[in-house]
């Protein structure tokens, strides 16, 4: 038989056990968690598929570029961040200035301080992301996973191999984006 103060303290244990949980557990997700597997299930199948496309696994910064990619468009599917401008355009910016920066190493006097000197190398990558974003702003292609692809194309160094990947990527997540529109909602 049960004393009344563990009965009290069961319930004590419950309600603070159940507010912990509610205040992790996104309220909504009881009722949509069939939306939540469908989106996100979809949007792993998604990157799944772009990554053995390509076989291989380029570098870390552009893979969590896409990868975050991935997420806005799947999570927050409504976000502006998620339309093909922002998604192809932030893409695309971030790879003309990545690459310019990155070719500039390439010139005979900056090619051996580059390579005699790191901060060459990491100044002209920050310069890279610095500038990708100040022309995503100005032509309204903002998508915050895009500077991790200028930042990309400098470690291990320029691929085309990796520039397709990188195009090709944003525009089969929008080209996904746009079919599935209106079975998707935003998560957030």
């Amino acid at each position: 038989m049960e004393t009344d103060d563990s009965v009290s303290l069961q319930t004590t244990t419950s309600s603070l056990f159940s507010r912990l949980v509610s205040g992790i557990v996104d309220r909504r997700a009881k009722g949509r968690l069939g939306q939540y597997l469908f989106q996100c299930g979809l949007g792993t199948l998604t990157l799944l598929f772009i990554l053995l496309i390509e076989d291989a696994l380029l570098n870390a910064a552009i893979v969590v570029a896409i990868g975050s990619t991935v997420f806005i468009v799947f999570i927050v599917p409504d976000s502006v961040a998620a339309t093909p401008r922002r998604v192809i355009g932030g893409h695309v910016v971030s790879v003309i200035f990545g690459s310019a920066f990155a070719f500039m190493l390439l010139f005979p006097n900056l090619e051996t301080l580059a390579n005699s000197e790191d901060y060459i190398r990491v100044f002209a990558a920050a310069l890279a992301v610095g500038v990708s974003m100040l022309v995503m702003v100005l032509t309204n292609t903002e998508h915050p996973p895009a500077a991790g692809t200028a930042l990309g194309l400098f470690f291990p160094g320029w691929e085309l191999s990796t520039v397709v990947f990188i195009v090709l990527s944003a525009v089969v997540l929008s080209a996904i984006r746009i079919v599935l529109r209106p079975k998707m909602i935003n998560l957030l």
